[in-house]
């Protein structure tokens, strides 16, 4: 069954007694019912954990709506060199999203044992708890290398962010969708590698964001828009610093080997997260609010990555913020919990929650640029 990002399933999981952390899920027993298993591993994988290259300089993601006729073009050929990559290759732009769906829609399961004694299965889910976070900054490192190999730069490449939060009036508006992203062609030319077709209309540029009621599209007029960025600084203020004063209320609910899964997603994850999911994927499409409005399909549009480059600057803005308990959740089941990923040289590499909270580790990402 199709699952809507904004749907909060709750999963009954009862007798259960070991509560421990995920280990490595097995790529190659991969439930595919909805067709989202990655790509199969034939070696034997490592039971070291990745270590991240140090010799990299820091590089910083730019906020999209800033970026030069310069960065534009690279970033679109960095796309179209990943969509060349054939279905074999598995960092190829389906197989990344394949990754995504499979850990995001239950594909891999895991045996636990209950009270009585005996082995039962439970399907592994990243969201809705404190998975969330950790397990996405992963997949946009990942990504990042990926793109910045097939670029040939290692140096200075790195991953936009969408600065949706960012509700300036002055142009370029932050809060629509960044023009890189809005034409279906690109350079008056060739196809955009960067836009996808199955958008909603509300995000035909200038429409600004509406991060309340993401399943609305109104004529914009001047004064709805002067509305909308209110609106949406309440909600980020909200989101960010009154419900989220403490790490469980922002990370959300544990989640361990032989927990329940779909606990209760963080602040940041429901909204603005989920909304803007939302509002991107289009709600009249074959597949109702397809490409980003689905986690089966939603990191088959470009634009996933650049929104969740701005989820991962969120969060190291929360930790900024005064006031609270504002800290990295420090508990040995979260911190010991392992991810499979495929490297830039398409290497499966094994990562684990604990390497995660350092963003100096991924060489960008801390240096996110702060123009406005």
């Amino acid at each position: 069954m199709l699952l809507v990002i904004m749907s909060l399933a709750v999963f009954a999981c009862k007798g259960l007694v070991q509560a421990l952390p995920f280990p490595a899920p097995n790529f190659n027993n991969c439930n595919n019912y909805q067709g989202c298993c990655p790509a199969p591993y034939k070696g034997t994988i490592s039971e070291k954990l990745y270590v991240f290259d140090r010799k990299l300089p820091m590089r910083t993601r730019p906020a999209a709506h800033l970026l030069d006729d310069a960065y534009i073009a690279k970033y679109q050929r960095a796309y179209r060199l990943l969509r060349a990559l054939p279905d074999s290759d598995p960092r190829s732009w389906k197989n990344q999203a394949k990754l995504h769906c499979a850990y995001c829609n239950a594909a891999f399961n895991f045996d636990v044992l209950t009270s009585s004694g005996r082995n039962s299965t439970m399907r592994f889910e990243v969201h809705f708890g404190w998975m969330f976070l950790p397990w996405h900054r992963f997949f946009l490192y990942f990504h990042e290398r990926i793109l910045a190999k097939l670029l040939g730069d290692d140096e200075t490449f790195a991953l936009p962010f969408w600065n949706w939060d960012n509700q300036s009036p002055d142009p370029p508006l932050a809060n629509a969708i960044p023009l890189a992203f809005a034409n279906p062609i690109y350079d008056n030319k060739v196809q955009s590698s960067l836009y996808d077709e199955r958008r909603n209309r509300c995000t035909k540029w200038p429409n600004l964001i509406d991060l309340q009621n993401a399943l609305e599209c109104a004529n914009q007029t001047l004064e709805l828009q002067t509305s909308l960025r209110q609106w949406n600084n309440r909600l980020m203020y909200t989101q960010l610093v009154t419900a989220a004063p403490i790490s469980r209320l922002f990370f959300g609910e544990s989640y361990k080997l032989g927990s329940a899964p779909g606990r209760g997603a963080g602040t940041l994850e429901v909204s603005p997260h989920g909304d803007v999911h939302l509002w991107t994927g289009n709600p009249n499409a074959t597949i109702p609010f397809s490409d980003m409005g689905i986690l089966q399909y939603a990191a088959l549009d470009p634009i996933f990555y650049a929104h969740h480059g701005n989820i991962d600057r969120l969060w190291e803005v929360w930790k900024s913020l005064p006031g609270g308990n504002r800290k990295d959740l420090s508990q040995a089941d979260y911190l010991n919990t392992q991810f499979l990923f495929y490297d830039e040289n398409a290497a499966l590499v094994k990562v684990q929650i604990s390497q995660a909270l350092n963003i100096n580790n991924f060489r960008s990402g801390t240096h996110y640029s702060h123009e406005f």
